[in-house]
């Protein structure tokens, strides 16, 4: 008898577990996990079996979990779910942490601060994936209308990208960057100094200022607090995007971005009641 009665207990208890897991990750984390049965729609948490009953069951069966693939899917939701929670407040950390440097005057912005959602874009004007999607970024730019992006030089491919990273810096002083950006992005020659000085003197850059500013040890000591700012946010190549508290790394397409970019708005707009 004790051993049929614990088979109805564990049946019982395995039967409310999933539905357990559901509420847990419902209120601690927001999420909405669909891994169990039809069966076990409508079960009611209050029917005799409370947390802590649930809880100590599984210390003394364990085995539920481990040899129970749906409730072995849902905990580990709840799992990724927290460590994306924390993951997020992390980065949230260090951009606050390194807010003056996103805010400095020497960092080139499109948009305004008050857009709802910010795009942080590592980048290198010798990167192939940068340049290539640069017409649907550029485009993206022109047409959403509550983003803000913040460029971020990331020069990882040598000393011509340390160039025109800099170069960069001086056509923002000289109030040209988005057509500088624009040139480095779509040329079709291999960067060097030659090239990127020509470019900077065909779109009307004062050469002589650009080279003065390129030596600016305040422009290189900039570039180095970037780089810094991508090691802590684990960025080691480009290209790489901020999108307010999510980070999409290397190999990530303009699709993707978006379909951030629209998970981030709509988020937004649900939170505020628009």
């Amino acid at each position: 008898m004790r051993i049929a009665r614990d088979k109805t207990a564990g049946e019982q208890v395995a039967k409310y577990l999933c539905k357990f897991v559901q509420s847990v990750c419902v209120l601690a984390f927001g999420l909405t996990i669909t891994a169990c049965s039809d069966t076990d729609r409508g079960t009611n948490l209050s029917e005799g079996i409370t947390n802590k009953k649930v809880r100590q069951y599984l210390l003394e069966h364990p085995e539920l979990v481990f040899d129970d693939p749906e409730i072995a899917r849902a905990i580990s939701s709840a799992r990724s779910a927290r460590q994306q929670q924390a993951s997020a407040l992390w980065r949230k950390s260090i951009l606050a942490k390194n807010a003056s440097l996103l805010d400095s005057s020497l960092t080139p912005v499109s948009g305004d601060a008050g857009s709802q959602v910010t795009i942080i874009e590592f980048y290198d004007y010798q990167c192939v994936p940068c340049k290539a999607s640069y017409p649907e970024l550029e485009q993206m730019r022109e047409t959403e209308i509550d983003i803000r992006i913040i460029y971020a030089q990331l020069p990882v491919f040598g000393s011509y990208s340390i160039l025109a990273a800099r170069a960069a810096i001086g056509a923002h002083r000289q109030g040209l960057f988005q057509t500088y950006h624009a040139a480095l992005m779509t040329a079709n020659v291999r960067l060097d100094a030659d090239s990127i000085f020509a470019m900077a003197a065909d779109i009307g850059l004062d050469t002589e200022k650009l080279q003065a500013d390129m030596r600016d040890p305040q422009v290189i000591h900039y570039l180095e607090q970037m780089r810094l700012l991508a090691d802590e946010l684990d960025v080691t190549g480009t290209p790489a995007f901020v999108v307010g508290d999510a980070i999409l790394r290397g190999g990530t397409g303009v699709k993707e971005l978006k379909e951030e970019l629209d998970r981030q708005l709509t988020r937004h707009y649900l939170s505020s009641g628009v």
